[in-house]
């Protein structure tokens, strides 16, 4: 501790002496010129007595007699009076030598009260740098604590990790006996499906014998009411149909149902009308003829329509497999999504395929689109668990989240 204390105690001595070395060194000309001008006022001083001794001399002279001499005692009053001038004048800066001296003196005095109060103010910073240095040692003494602290917290931490490690093997072993256990529940809950398909397809089976019996029977007896030929079919003034043993209602009909009903017994449009006329389900006044009934009937929805057998367009929508497709609901324009990992925008109003848009920011194979109410915004999800919105009109991605249970 002594030994730094004396060697700040020499660098500020030293940073003291540099500084007033510094200060002097400006004013050491000042000094040196005054000095000067204080040994040439002597010098004129000697030299005007020697003068004014000639003068004396030279007057004694005149008085005595002699012409010569005027012009000398003229030329030396001359000589005289620029000297006197010369000594004015060098008064005048030795008066304001003096009072750059006496400035110099205060300046002096003011840079004294100032190393005082640095003194002081240094006085006080070792105080405050001795507290200070008094709290850093308690403050390695409670790093010191803190450290022993952090091991025995590290060590705990360790056994904890191991804990944790024994418990997620428990954990992954119960999930693979609980994996276990919902594959053997899913397959017992397969075959019980399988039970019930079976059952529910051999009851299907018995009803569409029975329906098709009662449907040939009604053929061969057009004039009895199917009522009574087939009581198990409840009447009304409207169609209806068992599905699943349930009658449902015309809202709920199915075309498909009564068509392959219809081919099952051979029956076509015609015959199914005057069938239906001879029930009683028809009034005979309401229908005129069968063109009229049959016409009626496909307008309710009663008869299928026969399934598409032509292809209106086809074009290479993505370069892999298309896995999606949407029609918008605003304007003829059709959205395809593909593993190319794009959603597609096709014009196809003018009856050919042309592209409109491509919209990108997919990592993975799309799966799904639709289209908003408005036709404005385009909805994609793909098979990075991501759902991703676009505006169609300038093809930006506004949106982009991910789900992942």
């Amino acid at each position: 501790m002594s030994t730094e204390e004396c060697v700040w105690r020499e660098h500020v001595v030293r940073r003291l002496r540099e500084r007033d070395r510094k200060e002097c060194e400006n004013f050491k000309e000042i000094i040196v010129q005054n000095n000067r001008l204080i040994d040439h006022v002597a010098q004129l001083k000697s030299d005007n007595l020697k003068l004014s001794v000639e003068n004396e001399q030279l007057r004694n002279a005149v008085s005595t007699g002699g012409s010569g001499s005027n012009v000398a005692i003229t030329t030396l009053e001359k000589k005289l009076l620029a000297q006197q001038e010369e000594l004015t004048d060098l008064h005048k800066r030795k008066g304001e030598n003096s009072q750059m001296i006496v400035d110099l003196n205060l300046k002096v005095e003011q840079q004294k009260k100032l190393i005082a109060e640095k003194e002081h103010s240094l006085y006080e910073q070792q105080t405050v740098n001795n507290r200070l240095r008094a709290e850093v040692q308690l403050l390695h003494s409670s790093l010191d604590e803190l450290k022993k602290l952090n091991t025995t917290l590290l060590d705990e931490h360790t056994a904890l990790q191991l804990a944790f490690s024994s418990l997620e093997d428990k954990m992954r072993s119960v999930q693979d006996e609980n994996r276990c256990l919902l594959e053997r529940l899913m397959r017992y809950k397969s075959k019980d499906a399988d039970k019930l398909n079976e059952e529910n397809e051999s009851i299907i089976r018995k009803r569409s014998a029975k329906l098709k019996r009662d449907l040939e029977d009604a053929v061969r007896e057009p004039n009895s009411p199917i009522s009574q030929t087939v009581p198990s079919i409840p009447h009304s003034n409207s169609a209806a149909q068992f599905v699943g043993g349930n009658p449902v209602s015309d809202d709920e009909f199915d075309e498909a149902s009564i068509n392959g009903a219809m081919e099952a017994v051979g029956l076509d449009d015609e015959e199914y009308i005057n069938a239906r006329f001879s029930a009683g389900e028809v009034p005979q006044d309401g229908m005129r003829n069968s063109a009229l009934a049959m016409d009626t009937l496909k307008a309710a929805g009663y008869l299928g329509q026969p399934n598409p057998t032509k292809i209106l367009m086809k074009f290479e929508a993505h370069e892999n497999e298309s896995h999606a497709v949407r029609w918008s609901p605003v304007e003829r324009l059709v959205a395809t999504g593909g593993a190319d990992r794009k959603v597609k925008l096709w014009d196809i109003g003018k009856g050919s395929s042309e592209p409109r848009a491509v919209l990108s920011g997919s990592s993975a194979g799309i799966n799904s689109v639709d289209f908003d109410s408005t036709g404005a915004y385009i909805l994609g999800t793909s098979n990075d668990y991501g759902a991703r919105v676009w505006t169609v009109m300038d093809s930006r991605l506004r949106v982009s989240s991910y789900h992942f249970e």
